[in-house]
């Protein structure tokens, strides 16, 4: 048991030193996507985007199209 837990111990520490070495990632921000209709209302699909502008990643959520509103 005591074997098992230094292992932990050690692999953790060198997770750690790893994370803590590694080169810091730019900043992440939200930056959604929104459908403006014709009667004024809004539907916005949250994304987020790198610090270039380009986006990473969407929710799977849509707009529909004007003309498939209700």
């Amino acid at each position: 048991m005591r074997k098992k837990m230094m292992m932990l111990l050690a692999v953790s520490a060198v997770a750690l030193a790893g994370l803590l070495s590694a080169p810091h990632a730019e900043a992440n921000h939200s930056c959604p996507i929104c459908t403006t209709y014709a009667d004024g209302s809004q539907c916005c699909v949250s994304c987020i985007c790198d610090d270039s502008g380009r986006r990473i990643a969407c929710t799977d959520h849509f707009c529909p199209p004007a003309g498939g509103r209700g």
